[in-house]
């Protein structure tokens, strides 16, 4: 007596239905796993952030000294008359392979910034600034802001 044998497994349609799913997955996530885009603002914002709060803690640290701040430049963020470009504790600068998407911008103040001993944005020789809320844009496929009050307060915007 023969008994029929059973094929289990899976059927054309299903494997076509599955490769399909997979496919489209593979199509519309993989390139957000590539690229840095979108996200590498992010990054250089907080990094800006941090730098610009240690400008100012400095400042407030140091009593009897000079105004302490930084500059901007489309690609940088470095102490006050110190020019170069490099990633350190005390400086900001975007990578090679995002200059070409990201840019910083100063916005309601010039290239320069500082802080005074109550860690207060001041210009160079010890006057008041921010009246309208300076900010530090990070241009790139989204626009990320930091802005610095006219009593100190730094925060994201």
């Amino acid at each position: 007596m023969n008994s029929p044998q059973r094929h289990s497994g899976f059927t054309l349609i299903e494997l076509i239905v599955v490769l399909v799913i997979i496919s489209v997955l593979a199509v519309s996530l993989l390139p957000r796993f590539f690229s840095g885009s979108g996200t590498n603002e992010y990054l250089y914002r907080d990094q800006a952030l941090a730098l610009i709060q240690r400008q100012q803690m400095q400042a407030m640290q140091c009593t009897d000294c000079g105004p302490v701040g930084f500059q901007v430049d489309n690609f940088s963020i470095n102490p006050a008359s110190s020019p170069g470009c490099d990633n350190t504790a005390t400086r900001l600068c975007i990578s090679e392979r995002d200059r070409s998407t990201i840019r910083l911008q100063p916005v309601a103040f010039n290239l320069d910034l500082y802080f005074n001993n109550l860690g207060q944005p001041v210009t160079q020789t010890g006057v008041r600034r921010c009246n309208a809320n300076c900010r530090l844009n990070v241009q790139g496929s989204v626009t990320l802001a930091i802005c610095i009050e006219y009593e100190g307060y730094i925060h994201l915007c």
